[in-house]
């Protein structure tokens, strides 16, 4: 429509959310969803708080996760990556419940300049898909099989076509090791090795973590201007991040505005907790 009419509602989130911390919620609040619970334990806030302070200091975990293997000998590569949700902010709670509660939240572009794009889904789950003939011919014919990370079943597990994949709406950002484009963002800094012992902040925290953690972190990817939201666990851990002097977060996070180009400079990360997030 003329002069921007029509664009008041988005179809899409303008965000994409990062979300971390099941491991957090497995060993310290394995009981904490429900529909009107508020609180979190002590152990949980400081363990999230922890890993902010780590993001915003260090920045996003890129991980190798292994895939099942597919139909017809098809597998999926096991690439780095790093991965987000383009859900409504309505919807966060119930994915956090799967993935943890604590959101980062970049704008598109964020992605874009570390070639990340929206996964590509196929129907059905593991050996149990129907057949996808895209997903089949790229398997034969792309040069670099890793793109194939790219790729998601739409469902989890069997027996259930849920779709409950599908329902997440996810943007990945991958890694392709010996691709010389994806190399470049090494030297763009746009992406970080912890194992070089030439990047020493990040080799230091590399070598700090315990050793399932090392085998687990291939690559950090720094936050910069495209920075635009954080989603807080609780109101508990928001409000300990906005007191606490001593860790400098308020600082850290200020800091990341001057990454982005001049349109985004102005703008500083919106801060929310999980339970506001209900009212989007």
């Amino acid at each position: 429509m003329a002069n921007g009419a029509g664009f008041d509602y988005a179809i899409h989130s303008d965000f994409l959310i990062h979300w971390t911390g099941w491991d957090i919620d497995k060993e310290y609040d394995p009981e904490w969803y429900c529909p009107y619970k508020m609180k979190i334990s002590e152990a949980a806030t400081r363990a999230y708080i922890a890993r902010l302070d780590n993001i915003l200091t260090h920045g996003l975990w890129m991980t190798k996760e292994e895939n099942p293997e597919l139909y017809n000998s098809v597998a999926l590569p096991a690439a780095p990556r790093c991965c987000f949700s383009e859900l409504k902010l309505s919807e966060s709670r119930r994915h956090a419940r799967r993935y943890g509660r604590l959101g980062i939240g970049v704008k598109r572009y964020f992605l874009f300049n570390r070639y990340g794009r929206p996964v590509i889904y196929f129907g059905g789950y593991g050996t149990k898909s129907v057949k996808d003939t895209f997903l089949e011919v790229c398997s034969r014919d792309l040069r670099d099989e890793g793109l194939l990370s790219y790729f998601k079943p739409m469902s989890s597990a069997p027996p259930n076509l849920n779709y409950d994949l599908y329902a997440e709406s996810e943007w990945r950002m991958i890694f392709l090791e010996n691709n010389g484009e994806y190399e470049g963002l090494l030297k763009k800094r746009l992406l970080i090795d912890p194992r070089d012992e030439g990047n020493r902040e990040a080799h230091a925290y590399f070598q700090g973590l315990e050793s399932e953690q090392r085998d687990k972190l291939r690559y950090l990817i720094p936050l910069d201007g495209w920075f635009s939201m954080i989603i807080y666990p609780s109101q508990v851990v928001k409000n300990e991040v906005q007191r606490d002097t001593k860790l400098g977060i308020a600082e850290k996070i200020e800091k990341t505005r001057w990454g982005a180009i001049a349109v985004e400079k102005e703008s500083r990360p919106i801060e929310v907790t999980l339970d506001n997030c209900r009212n989007f």
